[in-house]
């Protein structure tokens, strides 16, 4: 399997979770997502260049209706440039996997239709600009929250 293969894999075993959440209890739930971002943030970083200059991939995706959140492990604080000495600003473990969820959909409804080019373009332009910042920033939370859970 091909590094293109694999994320998009990823992919779908972390969009399956969040639309399955709900049925893991939150210690399961804490431990699921810190497993899933890490492996996210790995194949994203070993995506192969191309794509080309493919316009965004199109198309909506909903938010699960029975997201049940993290509980008390859903805020965090972090600083959010590291490299600058700034005051530390709030995080939420909720808006960063559903935004993540959003932005590896849209892709995954591209590489499901057969644009594969377009959804690697996508995933990757987005990986650098948004939903990577989430992913790396949750993890530090999520890595936290297992802990305290004991997971």
């Amino acid at each position: 399997m091909n590094e293109t293969d694999a994320f998009a894999a990823t992919v779908h075993r972390y969009c399956e979770f969040i639309e399955e959440a709900s049925s893991l209890a939150l210690n399961a739930r804490v431990r699921r997502a810190f497993e899933l971002l890490a492996e996210l943030v790995h194949a994203a970083a070993r995506l192969p260049e191309g794509g080309g200059d493919s316009p965004d991939a199109e198309g909506e995706v909903d938010l699960p209706v029975n997201w049940p959140g993290f509980g008390q492990m859903v805020s965090y604080w972090e600083v959010f440039d590291p490299y600058e000495e700034d005051e530390p600003v709030g995080g939420s473990l909720t808006d960063d996997l559903l935004d993540i969820y959003r932005d590896l959909g849209r892709g995954l409804l591209a590489w499901n239709s057969g644009a594969r080019e377009s959804a690697l373009w996508d995933w990757k332009f987005h990986f650098e600009l948004h939903w990577g910042d989430h992913a790396v920033d949750a993890l530090r939370a999520l890595k936290r929250a297992c802990y305290r859970l004991g997971t």
